[in-house]
């Protein structure tokens, strides 16, 4: 719930800062993305879970390909610039797996993330046309939310739980693209790839309580970093 509200208030200043903005048009750019997603902490959680479990257990889901939606909020500054903020919503997750005649053991890790933060993107026509190269980058903030479900079923009897944990981090995202006036609403799609640092998973509201993959103490964390696919449709909302 404080994620929500954050990410309620990181609009309401978007909105507030781009009105603010004296003598310049300020655009909605509702978008639509898909990315992969590197993961490697997340990953070798799932070879230390195989490994202790002593059964032929198997990484049956491996943090794949999923997509992310959000919004910017953006104003002209120049006449081929613009600048302003953003926020993002992504999933994915992990599973795994082990079943045979006397039951079946599962273990789910579920990972989403909220994103806000500041964009800027150079436009220019190619050679006179209405169709445009883009260039920019985005600054990231990071809140990642993860579930560790476990569920056991050893003949008739069944055992689950599930346990959440929190990360912090933060990202930059270069990208390029191409812009083409649809039913003269700006459309951009553009290709990017998401750098990005997180904190150790911890306890909710308890920082210092870590989560640890083994017993060398390593920390585990979030890897949302991977290419970037983005189709973005700019709607124009103060002139």
């Amino acid at each position: 719930m404080s994620h929500l509200k954050t990410l309620i208030l990181a609009v309401c200043l978007l909105l507030s800062a781009s009105a603010a903005i004296a003598q310049s048009r300020v655009y909605l750019e509702p978008r639509l993305g898909f990315g992969t997603f590197r993961m490697q902490s997340m990953k070798e959680l799932q070879r230390v879970m195989i490994a202790n479990t002593d059964l032929n257990a198997k990484a049956t889901d491996t943090f794949g390909s999923y997509a992310q939606f959000g919004l910017n909020v953006v104003s002209d500054l120049g006449e081929n610039t613009r600048i302003g903020g953003f926020i993002e919503h992504g999933s994915t997750g992990g599973r795994v797996a082990y079943s045979d005649y006397s039951g079946e053991f599962l273990l789910d890790t579920p990972l989403n993330y909220n994103a806000f933060g500041g964009l800027f993107y150079h436009h220019q026509p190619i050679k006179e046309s209405t169709l445009r190269y883009v260039a920019g980058a985005e600054l990231h903030m990071l809140m990642t939310n993860m579930k560790l479900q476990s569920y056991t079923k050893i003949n008739n009897t069944t055992e689950s739980s599930e346990d959440k944990f929190n990360s912090f981090g933060l990202g930059l995202k270069p990208f390029v693209g191409l812009q083409y006036p649809f039913l003269d609403f700006p459309t951009t799609l553009s290709l990017g790839y998401l750098l990005d640092t997180n904190y150790p998973f911890h306890v909710p509201g308890e920082p210092k309580q870590q989560l640890r993959i083994n017993s060398n103490n390593k920390t585990l964390q979030p890897g949302w970093g991977g290419l970037r696919i983005n189709l973005a449709v700019s709607i124009p909302i103060v002139r």
